[in-house]
């Protein structure tokens, strides 16, 4: 019974997920590269933001990603990994990280990795693991990307002490956010979506890992009711191969929901 239990819950933590994604998704075709008010965006299959990194020669990205939440007055986290290749989503064969092999999938002519995979919702990243160690990827290569391997050292867990869950926040005070665990090694995004999926704020990517930051009044204007807020440490790194760039990304994203006033 237990384990029919925690298998639920990782199914709905999944739906609730992507979900997210669909309330925040903007027109940008999520290939890690771009979109967003100033600095990242939520439209990629994971339904988490990933940094916009201004990579010039992109030629597909690779992310790890821990993500937590709270559910129903419990806190879930789960973690995923995800890989697309090519301006439109193209087999890159197989790719994998930690030995982990990643799931494709191809809709409409996109193809793209992921675990977990929406058809085996179950299967879970081994071996991978947020506390600064590293996360090594493997491509075996085609459809013009070539065959490559690289790896990125994780940031470590962190809490958001302020705003705690199910605040209510005053927009006119602007939004004050902080959080524990600092490290120069990381790199910081913060998101705020309108769960109505009416407006959202991106701060820009790359901010320090310092601790606070804080969302101005006139940036939250046009969001009100229930919203998710998501703090985001990640650290990166470039693979250029066949005259491409390849970022992986480690990142770990914390959610709070607060009610914007």
């Amino acid at each position: 019974m237990t384990q029919r239990y925690f298998s639920g819950l990782w199914v709905l933590l999944l739906t609730i997920s992507l979900s997210i994604f669909a309330v925040g998704c903007d027109s940008d075709d999520g290939g890690g590269d771009g979109g967003g008010n100033n600095g990242g965006t939520p439209s990629n299959q994971t339904g988490q933001p990933l940094p916009d990194l201004g990579v010039t020669d992109y030629g597909g990205m690779m992310a790890t990603i821990s993500y937590s939440m709270n559910v129903g007055g419990f806190p879930v986290a789960m973690t995923m990994a995800y890989a697309t290749f090519g301006d439109g989503g193209v087999d890159a064969g197989d790719v994998s990280v930690n030995s982990n092999m990643l799931g494709k999938m191809t809709q409409d002519g996109y193809t793209y990795y992921m675990i977990p995979d929406p058809q085996n919702p179950l299967q879970q990243l081994t071996g991978v693991n947020f506390d600064g160690s590293d996360h090594s990827w493997t491509v075996s290569g085609g459809s013009g990307v070539p065959s490559f391997s690289g790896s990125v050292s994780s940031p470590s867990a962190f809490n958001v002490t302020q705003p705690v869950a199910n605040a209510t926040v005053n927009k006119s005070a602007g939004l004050q956010i902080a959080w524990t665990n600092t490290s120069n090694d990381n790199n910081v995004m913060i998101t705020l979506l309108d769960m109505d999926g009416d407006a959202q704020y991106f701060s820009p990517v790359n901010l320090a890992d310092d601790g606070s930051h804080t969302i101005s009044a006139g940036d939250m204007s046009d969001i009100s009711g229930e919203a998710m807020l998501q703090v985001v440490k990640y650290r990166y790194n470039v693979v250029d191969q066949g005259g491409k760039s390849y970022p992986i990304i480690a990142e770990i994203v914390t959610s709070v929901t607060v009610t914007v006033q």
